[in-house]
């Protein structure tokens, strides 16, 4: 790769932490320099108790609504089922209470009685169904957010209370304020000329106000007061009324009703030498951060170019495919550049010596099996000749075992070298590779006490594979599976259809494995178990090599009641039509 220009790393997040934190802390210096002052920390201080009071007193009007509620929900008219009766004194109620309706509902929020009409009108489902299914859920009394009433056909206000019959609710009993009624709470503060107060419900929408209260009551707050008083109980934010007045709003949440008080200050009220010194580092702050943000998402976007720019090279060296690196700018993404390449040139290089080694070892393992095998036959036909006979055939299957080692190694070197040539691949019938793999391995489970189960769940599809290899896989996966069965014991050997081809699996039984040890287990060279039990740990990696040479896929997953199940996927050949 050519040498280009390129800066490094370091240097580059000099450049972007200097351009984040010095306008930081030029503008925490200016701030700290005028600081905030004693007035406005007075202000703040004043207003927010204010707007506690306020909240606590629109509080105990809605409690002294549900104290008078609960009381009149004991009516033994109620108890007695005398609806029309309970009308009557009902409206009698209402007259010593600061309502303005009573209404009674069951549990689907059909009215039963409300106040405004004569007992036996038709009535109609309530406003708001989601706060009296509550009272009816829970037993306990719900404050209702501001709705228009369907019979009074204007903006409402209940507190509903559950009236029982033993365990159970059997109605609702509601007290409906107009916000006229709450509106008084405000008027009889003493508010400052200019200041605008709003009682505002969960939803933020205005119930109450000091100023043009016809115009706006029924509208959602300013959007920036609104959002604030969603994050947190109490605090200030600077917006706008309605109107467009630019206020610094004070707001405090009650933790009762959910409601929250807004007291709008504009800023015509404070004082202009408290103002004028904060804007100008507001507004200085803002330009410097600005900028420095500008700055960072340029120098960031470099960055992430040059490292943007590894992750194809990256991706062919997984593949097996050559690397090519195109400069990146960035000194260290060079190096790391680099080094991919190198690391691809070793890697076909190493992939090319052990095709060549395997290659070379399978003229001499066919000799010497041979050669074995005809002494194998010789000593059959001498007398006494059997411990001869029997040392051949031992050295003819070690030769077989050898030989099948050395191909499956050299149809590995080939297919991770981006060829395939080595893999014998035909159709063959999922079911049948199953049964073949089990007829193979079941010779190793004479004496040992461990039960091979062999199960095909429903019809199976043909796979395109080596069925040498596959049965190789098996033969792996199994001896594996052998070594870590206590006994008595099991192995399942099982294969299932699924969308994307034929999945295959090997459980055994016996204490399961870690999650890490599931992730880690198809790396080269990893073990597990005991010392005794550990072979050179290439096994389960010539397996994935096998599987993904063909195209599928191989992993381990946890299994109830058994030690580990190993599944992979062979794909099922694709139906071409005419």
């Amino acid at each position: 790769m050519a040498q280009v220009w390129s800066v490094t790393i370091q240097r580059q997040l000099v450049r972007l932490v200097a351009a984040s934190v010095v306008p930081a802390a030029l503008a925490a210096a200016l701030l700290i320099g005028y600081s905030y002052d004693r007035q406005r920390a007075l202000i703040e201080d004043r207003t927010l108790d204010i707007a506690r009071a306020l909240a606590q007193t629109v509080d105990r009007e809605l409690a002294s609504a549900q104290a008078a509620l609960s009381v009149l929900a004991t009516s033994p008219y109620l108890a007695s089922g005398d609806l029309a009766a309970f009308h009557r004194q009902a409206q009698d109620a209402i007259r010593d209470l600061r309502g303005d309706i009573f209404v009674l509902s069951d549990a689907s929020g059909q009215q039963l009685i409300n106040t405004l009409v004569p007992f036996g009108s038709a009535l109609p489902l309530r406003g708001n169904l989601a706060e009296v299914r509550r009272v009816f859920e829970t037993g306990e009394a719900v404050i209702s957010d501001l709705f228009v009433g369907r019979v009074a056909r204007r903006p409402l206000i209940t507190v509903d209370v559950p009236v029982r019959r033993g365990d159970r609710v059997a109605f609702s009993l509601a007290m409906g304020f107009l916000p006229q009624r709450l509106g008084q709470i405000l008027t009889r503060q003493k508010i400052p000329p200019g200041w605008v107060v709003s009682i505002l419900d969960s939803q933020g929408t205005i119930v109450a106000r000091t100023r043009a209260a016809e115009q706006f009551v029924g509208q959602k707050g300013p959007p920036a007061l609104v959002q604030r008083m969603a994050r947190v109980a109490e605090g200030r934010v600077e917006t706008e009324t309605l109107e467009g007045i630019a206020v610094v709003a004070f707001f405090s949440r009650s933790a009762v009703s959910h409601w929250s008080v807004a007291i709008g200050v504009p800023h015509s009220s404070i004082p202009s030498a408290f103002w004028t010194p904060v804007s100008w580092i507001i507004a200085g702050a803002v330009v410097l951060l600005a900028s420095g943000i500008v700055m960072a998402q340029r120098v960031g976007a470099r960055i992430a170019r040059s490292i943007h720019g590894l992750i194809p090279p990256a991706a062919a060296l997984g593949r097996g495919d050559p690397v090519v690196v195109p400069p990146l700018h960035l000194r260290e993404a060079d190096e790391v550049g680099r080094e991919l390449v190198s690391a691809s040139e070793r890697l076909h290089e190493r992939e090319r010596t052990l095709a060549m080694v395997t290659h070379d070892l399978r003229s001499p393992l066919g000799g010497l099996m041979m050669s074995a095998t005809a002494v194998e036959r010789m000593a059959a036909r001498l007398p006494e000749g059997e411990p001869i006979r029997a040392l051949a055939a031992s050295l003819v299957d070690m030769t077989r075992r050898m030989s099948g080692m050395v191909d499956d190694l050299l149809a590995i070197a080939v297919a991770t070298g981006g060829g395939r040539s080595m893999l014998k691949i035909a159709p063959m019938s999922a079911a049948s590779l199953l049964q073949r793999a089990g007829d193979a391995v079941r010779p190793l489970f004479e004496g040992r006490d461990v039960e091979l189960e062999i199960e095909a769940l429903g019809a199976l599809p043909d796979v395109r594979v080596d069925s040498d290899r596959m049965l190789r896989v098996f033969a792996n996966l199994v001896d594996n599976a052998l070594k870590f069965t206590a006994r008595p014991g099991r192995v399942v050997l099982r294969a299932q259809a699924e969308s994307a081809g034929v999945r295959f699996s090997v459980a055994n039984s016996g204490p399961a494995l870690s999650a890490a040890e599931l992730q880690s287990m198809f790396q080269q060279f990893w073990q597990a178990g005991r010392e005794d039990q550990r072979g050179a740990g290439i096994g389960l990696a010539i397996c994935r090599s096998i599987i993904e040479a063909h195209g599928g896929s191989i992993w381990a997953e946890p299994e109830p009641g058994k030690r580990v199940r190993i599944c992979f996927l062979l794909p099922v050949p694709r139906v071409t039509t005419p």
